[in-house]
């Protein structure tokens, strides 16, 4: 299989992502990830948001033509398990991937994602992060059903240096005529949890000490994100139909 034409060097990011990246971190109270169709059904401005517990909510839109919900769904089951299919989506940012378990065989794009671990390493910022990306049910981020017209992408992400929760994550993707709109939301800070009681425990305590959490959550490490996302959301949207087009549009579902 020869990707090589859809090695494309990342762009500039439109105008309307420079902006939100260069606003104010916004100081206010946040739903929280099970009540999704709060930000989802009502104005919320893309951007940074910060509530008094210092954990933070990123919201990021990117407009995507000629791409549908099910090119998505594709796209997170088709990428997943090899490095240079990674790499396509942030040419810059994304090192390596491959996935705990191999659901190639299923004949549904999601089945080949939901239910996996997917581990990544890649830049955020200037740092290098190994993480376990856990995909997970939409119903968990209170998404009652995906079709044709919608798809929601939902994660929980994992430090694989410490073993500790950090965010959760949904990509949720709606049909429009011209194609789709992605809006993109990370939780950070709200969750943070470790498998091990008294470890978690530990953790918990001590991020309610606000200059601690400060120290490893903070509005430099969530912009990063946020510029993080939308480069690679946009770049995606560039070549996202073809290579659908070529190795995806007979995929079963």
């Amino acid at each position: 299989m020869d990707i090589t034409k859809y090695q494309l060097p990342l762009g500039a990011l439109p105008k309307h992502c420079l902006d939100v990246i260069d606003k104010e971190v916004e100081v206010v109270d946040f739903p929280d990830f099970n009540e999704t169709q709060k930000i989802l059904n009502r104005p919320f401005n893309d951007g940074i948001y910060k509530n008094n517990e210092n954990s933070f909510l990123l919201k990021c839109t990117t407009k995507m033509e000629k791409v549908t919900p099910k090119m998505i769904d594709w796209w997170f089951a088709w990428h997943l398990p090899f490095s240079e299919r990674y790499k396509l989506w942030h040419p810059k940012d994304h090192i390596s991937a491959k996935i705990s378990k191999d659901r190639s065989t299923s004949n549904n794009d999601r089945e080949n994602y939901i239910g996996i671990d997917s581990l990544v390493e890649e830049y955020i910022g200037k740092k290098i992060f190994k993480l376990k990306i856990s995909f997970i049910e939409p119903r968990n981020f209170g998404i009652t059903s995906v079709d044709d017209s919608a798809t929601a992408v939902c994660a929980l992400v994992t430090d694989r240096t410490t073993g500790i929760q950090i965010a959760r994550l949904m990509h949720y993707v709606r049909k429009f005529e011209f194609g789709s709109i992605m809006t993109s939301l990370f939780w950070m800070g709200s969750h943070v949890s470790h498998p091990n009681p008294i470890k978690n425990s530990f953790i918990r305590n001590l991020l309610k000490v606000r200059f601690i959490k400060h120290l490893v959550l903070n509005e430099y490490s969530a912009r990063s994100l946020l510029i993080h996302c939308y480069e690679e959301m946009n770049h995606l949207q560039k070549f996202l139909p073809c290579i659908y087009e070529e190795f995806g549009c007979h995929s079963r579902n």
